[in-house]
């Protein structure tokens, strides 16, 4: 015999589900309008506008100038913008490689700027630039002069400039630190003046490679007078009264000389 359930036993139970269905509804409701009311007076507040805006440590230029070229300012809305318009009006200028733009907090921006690495002084029609590692170059300042990077004199086909930066950051820290001034001779060829007072005539193709056997050689050469190494093609040492006497009777006689001049 199938049992009988009386409908009057089950409305208890009917209207607490009902009601609790209603509750959640009411509730999540209240919990929507409350979230729509206080993003409301947050983008009416100035909680929502720019209170500060901060940049890493650069070398190139200063926070100052990358916060003025960002065109972010101070109590402008914190959501008035797209970071990633921001990162590409920053990625124009010299010298940056990455450019991150990000929100911090309620009301705090964050630029993180790379800048590609220099290299090199490079000479230009009487003034020196700084020549960035992606070939780039950049007007120096007072501030770089405490940079140490070699000169680059009579470098002027892009190419070679190329080709000597490679060579130049493959070399060890403490050699490339000796070289105090390169100067382009012809095609592959260069003049390198170190700051230990050597003279070194090498190849711009394995410069780096040759240079990298510079503090052996050095040491093995007599301490009475330094003078001019030649490792374009193996390895050759004069000193600077050898070197320049047989240079000028080359000159006397007309007679061409082991230089690279």
């Amino acid at each position: 015999m199938d049992k009988v359930i009386d409908i009057e036993e089950r409305i208890p139970s009917m209207r607490k589900k009902r009601r609790r269905k209603t509750n959640k509804k009411f509730i999540l409701l209240v919990s929507l309008f409350l979230i729509v009311l206080l993003s409301l007076l947050y983008f009416q507040s100035p909680l929502s506008d720019v209170k500060d805006i901060t940049i890493n440590d650069t070398k190139l230029s200063d926070g100052a100038f990358y916060k003025n070229q960002s065109g972010l300012f101070t109590g402008q809305s914190l959501w008035g913008f797209h970071t990633e318009d921001i990162e590409k009006r920053l990625l124009k200028i010299t010298g940056v490689k990455e450019v991150t733009v990000s929100r911090k907090f309620l009301n705090n921006v964050k630029i993180t700027i790379t800048e590609w690495e220099p290299i090199a002084y490079i000479e230009d029609k009487a003034r020196y630039d700084l020549l960035l590692v992606n070939g780039d170059r950049i007007e120096a300042n007072e501030a770089d002069s405490l940079l140490h990077a070699p000169i680059l004199s009579g470098f002027t086909e892009p190419d070679v400039i190329e080709q000597t930066i490679q060579q130049l950051q493959k070399m060890d820290n403490s050699v490339f630190e000796l070289i105090s001034e390169l100067q382009y001779i012809e095609e592959d060829k260069i003049r390198v003046f170190m700051n230990d007072g050597y003279e070194v005539h090498a190849a711009i193709m394995s410069f780096a490679e040759k240079m990298s056997y510079y503090p052996e050689i050095i040491a093995q050469l007599p301490k009475e007078e330094k003078g001019v190494l030649d490792i374009e093609i193996g390895v050759f040492f004069k000193t600077f009264t050898d070197y320049y006497a047989e240079l000028g009777q080359g000159e006397e006689d007309g007679e061409e000389t082991e230089t690279i001049e």
